[in-house]
């Protein structure tokens, strides 16, 4: 697979903050650092998305996915 790097932004509706982060896709996973720490992601093909690596909740891995989501689908 080829290596990606892209940018999404990412909205926190709790912390009310918004953030543009960088994210970076060279196998199946997605991986970014998130509030210092490093987090890996995956589509899993049904609209849902799984925590591979890091310490985040459920609801934080949906909203990033869904922002990977549509930079994906808009690139």
């Amino acid at each position: 697979m080829e290596h990606k790097d892209f940018k999404i932004n990412y909205r926190d509706a709790l912390a009310d903050r918004q953030e543009e982060l960088t994210v970076r896709h060279t196998t199946e996973t997605f991986e970014l650092d998130f509030d210092g720490a490093r987090v890996a992601l995956i589509n899993n093909g049904d609209n849902s998305w799984s925590l591979v690596n890091g310490a985040i909740d459920q609801e934080t891995v949906n909203l990033i996915g869904d922002a990977i989501e549509r930079k994906l689908k808009n690139s």
